[in-house]
């Protein structure tokens, strides 16, 4: 948290690996794809929320358990299995337009309405806050 797009590219390539694009990070947070998904996902469905059908578990400005930021893999686990792709923290996806890079996903400073697919922000790529993140994604071997 707290770095800049540009901090975030450079770590994820030093890692061997790269921001997601915004199609990607899309079919991951929000349409379930696992052949026997858990936690009652249903495989080739697309829910609204990285969480399935309603907001419950997400850490936003919402009422949760958590004043700021959570500790990874302690929200409610959702879509894929994976954890926090709602809430907790935007995080800066590869997308450029010019001096913006795209954020998905909101964080605990927003709204759970943020934490929607239609909701990605474009943000200043030299912009850096306490509220956003970033993941990175790895070819498979």
């Amino acid at each position: 948290m707290h770095v800049s797009w540009s901090e975030a590219r450079d770590y994820c390539l030093a890692a061997g690996g790269r921001l997601p694009t915004l199609e990607e990070w899309e079919r991951a947070a929000y349409t379930e794809t696992r052949a026997n998904p858990t936690d009652d996902f249903v495989s080739g469905r697309t829910y609204p929320y990285s969480v399935g059908d309603r907001p419950d578990g997400m850490n936003t400005s919402g009422r949760d358990r958590w004043p700021r930021h959570a500790a990874a893999g302690t929200t409610k686990r959702g879509v894929n299995g994976l954890y926090d792709m709602g809430g907790n923290v935007w995080e800066w996806l590869a997308d450029r337009r010019g001096d913006e890079a795209l954020t998905a996903g909101g964080s605990w400073w927003y709204g759970a309405d943020k934490t929607k697919a239609s909701a990605v922000q474009w943000k200043s790529a030299d912009f850096h806050a306490v509220y956003i993140g970033f993941r990175c994604v790895y070819t498979a071997q």
